[in-house]
């Protein structure tokens, strides 16, 4: 019988989302025994601040990887997107599940479109990719929010906003039904590279990275990987408004992302197509980066 140690944070959709793997691995591997371990992160701990510029690297992860690196579990499990784009020494991403759907949400106070939100309408999220991609589609009033996705979702009445912006993944995982929710499509707001992917993270060479294994989808990680080449080729930290979403055809990957100054007044955008999702994601943020010069 083997026994293994996940660690996780202890957000609803942190949890939903352990479960959800641990399942799936359960149904792999005979008498396996998966211990449960929640730990605190500084994104936990600092739920009610900004993410300024002096907000740690792997704000929600760090702690984890820690504990990988002290043993004090044997794998754990992400928001692919929450992952610093340095790899960690002595760990691995031992597999990235089937993707959940990227898209952005809007939900809104009354039954609408993005496109019938009044000039000056008062739009809620802590995302500059999200932010500044909102003021190309109108002369909205962008108001800062924090916290997990019922938080959040209780901040429309709240705070009297006209409407948040989610990630559908988020929303879609942990059952929550909303009344008036508008799909952002991605030719208006490019999600976050890796929105909607998890990550099952193992010390190199362990039982717990060769057992994980068996839960990743070759597609997913080649369309996550070029997203996340962008962010590491540009040098970009969690306040950087960038958006970025892959997809595979075949034997190609597509690649589309959009890269915004850090005042929002300039963007670049893009696609490029290739087989190797490192090489299109270092050719298409050479090309955008030099669009901004």
């Amino acid at each position: 019988m083997s026994r293994l140690r996940v660690g996780t944070r202890g957000s609803d959709l942190a949890l939903w989302q352990t479960n959800w793997v641990c399942d799936r691995l359960r149904g792999t591997c005979q008498n396996l025994q998966i211990e449960q371990v929640i730990i605190t992160t500084h994104g936990d701990i600092a739920a009610d601040k900004s993410l300024g510029r002096d907000w740690p690297v792997g704000a929600f992860v760090s702690a984890i990887e820690k504990a990988l690196l002290d043993e004090r579990v044997d794998f754990a499990v992400h928001s692919y997107k929450d992952l610093q784009t340095a790899e960690t020494a002595g760990l691995v991403i031992a597999a990235t599940p089937p993707r959940e759907v990227a898209h952005d949400v809007l939900l809104t106070r009354g039954a609408t479109k993005l496109e019938e939100l009044p000039a000056g309408a008062r739009i809620g999220t802590g995302s500059p990719r999200r932010a500044a991609q909102l003021l190309l589609l109108g002369a909205f009033e962008i108001v800062l929010i924090r916290g997990n996705v019922p938080t959040r979702v209780a901040k429309i009445e709240r705070e009297n906003l006209d409407a948040v912006v989610l990630a559908a993944a988020g929303l879609k995982r942990l059952g929550i039904e909303y009344p008036h929710v508008v799909d952002l499509p991605i030719d208006q707001i490019l999600p976050a590279p890796a929105q909607g992917a998890l990550a099952v993270q193992a010390r190199v060479d362990s039982e717990a990275a060769r057992l994980t294994a068996v839960l990743d989808d070759p597609q997913t990680r080649r369309c996550v990987l070029a997203e996340r080449t962008i962010l590491r080729r540009i040098g970009a930290g969690c306040r950087t408004p960038v958006g970025a979403l892959a997809q595979t055809t075949d034997d190609d990957v597509t690649l589309r992302a959009r890269l915004f100054t850090d005042d929002y007044a300039r963007f670049a955008e893009g696609t490029e197509i290739g087989r190797d999702p490192v090489a299109v994601g270092v050719a298409l943020a050479d090309r955008l980066l030099e669009e901004l010069q």
